[in-house]
């Protein structure tokens, strides 16, 4: 069983990614998006502070924010005269969201903004090229383009099929270590494998990424098994590895955890991190039978011709599309067994529509067993801990970033209620809701053109 789910998803991992495109390679000069940004000090007055942590509200209270911090939190403060005042009451704080696996050169460099009005101040992006992602992560942190921060990994050290995008070839531990090196001077943030990296250039880069300070991600490659990644000082795992995770302790078609918890556990152990892509891998066998994609009538050109070749170029069977239904709902109890053992998950769409994607993870995420606040942790406190930056954001306390939605319902009741944006404050600016929806208008496709 393992095996046919192996077989299945590689075939399929190998097309999406022999027919991701870069067709979006413009990124937004963004001069009416950025002047949609007020740069003043911030009180947000009479608000429910959400501790993503506890979960505890923190109810009429005013949050003050003052160069790009969190000045103050209390229940009275003195506003400054300058300061613009959002009025919070009945309103819900959140810290701003991350989109943990995200491909920008696929989705559109046009589309940064679209994140950002979803609520997502922060995105990984897994895979694209370095003279893409690079100049276009700095245009954002710069302030040029309205996007949301980008940790980025540049092209994906693997040896695949020709002409697979976003990659550095990579055949044996030389030429791994080199490549890393390399990525390094480059600035990366770190390194990401596939399923085609060379056994011995897998075991290099896990060698090498630490000395040069970069940590490395991303599938569990097929000649290297997932209790060997779990070894190795991998960060994260993408896509519970294809389903390996828990599809090399099966039985037949049977999960049972009582095969998969001594996995489980060394991954715990270890600190393997997990992106499941929920929403991609549940959404996926629909669309290859001719569904449309989801919020299709907000996706880029370039993701909508990545969807019909995807499909086109498929041929996946009837009985193929079946085995990941079902491995999809086998997935659904191995994740919350892998929480019950105390390994941490982290939210991320892959190729999906901006924004909306992530939205529908985090539901996904409650019905693997998640609570509505475990799930919005995936997004918020567990990033912030994944990049060690818990000091500085992933919830709101004062000094810390001010990366903040707000919210218009409580989503620890439930999650959905994060659809509800009533503004967003990015890098201590303010986008009000009638900026977003002029950035939700212009992404808004004609009704003929938004299926693929």
């Amino acid at each position: 069983m393992a095996m046919k789910f192996t077989r299945v998803l590689g075939i399929l991992a190998c097309l999406i990614n022999a027919v991701l495109t870069s067709a979006a390679l413009r990124a937004s000069t963004s001069a009416q998006q950025v002047a949609e940004l007020s740069n003043a000090s911030i009180a947000i007055t009479d608000v429910t502070v959400i501790d993503v942590i506890t979960g505890a509200h923190r109810a009429n209270v005013t949050v003050l924010i003052r160069n790009g911090r969190i000045d103050a939190i209390a229940p009275t403060i003195s506003i400054p005269p300058e300061a613009t005042r959002l009025g919070g009451k009945g309103k819900f704080l959140i810290p701003g969201l991350w989109d943990m696996h995200t491909h920008h050169q696929g989705t559109g460099a046009d589309f940064v903004d679209l994140f950002v009005a979803k609520g997502i101040v922060g995105t990984r992006d897994m895979g694209g090229d370095a003279d893409f992602i690079l100049p276009l992560r700095e245009r954002i942190r710069s302030g040029a383009v309205l996007g949301p921060e980008i940790v980025a990994s540049g092209p994906i050290l693997d040896d695949p099929p020709v002409d697979f995008p976003y990659r550095r070839r990579v055949t044996n531990a030389a030429e791994a270590k080199q490549a890393v090196d390399d990525l390094k001077r480059a600035g990366v943030d770190f390194i990401k494998v596939h399923d085609h990296t060379p056994r011995e250039a897998f075991f290099a880069i896990a060698a090498e990424a630490p000395k040069v300070g970069l940590t490395f991600a991303g599938h569990v490659p097929i000649n290297v098994t997932v209790d060997e990644a779990a070894g190795s000082g991998m960060k994260s795992i993408e896509h519970l590895a294809n389903f390996r995770v828990f599809g090399d302790c099966l039985t037949g078609d049977s999960y049972s955890l009582k095969d998969c918890a001594p996995l489980f556990d060394k991954l715990a152990r270890n600190s393997v991190w997990e992106t499941p892509t929920m929403e991609f891998f549940q959404t996926l066998p629909d669309v290859f039978s001719g569904a449309p994609l989801p919020h299709s009538e907000y996706a880029s050109d370039s993701l909508l011709k990545l969807t019909q070749d995807n499909v086109r170029l498929s041929h996946m069977s009837a009985t193929a599309l079946n085995k990941i239904r079902l491995g999809d709902r086998m997935s659904l109890q191995a994740i919350h067994d892998m929480y019950l053992h105390g390994n941490r998950f982290l939210a991320g769409c892959d190729g999906l529509v901006p924004g909306f994607c992530l939205h529908d993870e985090l539901e996904w995420l409650t019905k693997a067993g998640f609570t509505a606040l475990q799930s919005l942790q995936t997004a918020t406190i567990n990033p912030a801990r994944f990049l060690g930056r818990e000091g500085s954001e992933g919830s709101i306390d004062v000094g810390k970033r001010a990366n903040l939605v707000l919210l218009e319902a409580d989503p620890t009741i439930n999650i959905r209620n994060i659809d509800e944006i009533a503004a967003v404050i990015i890098r201590g600016k303010l986008l009000t809701k009638a900026a977003i929806d002029r950035i939700i208008s212009r992404h808004l496709r004609a009704k003929e053109s938004a299926i693929p």
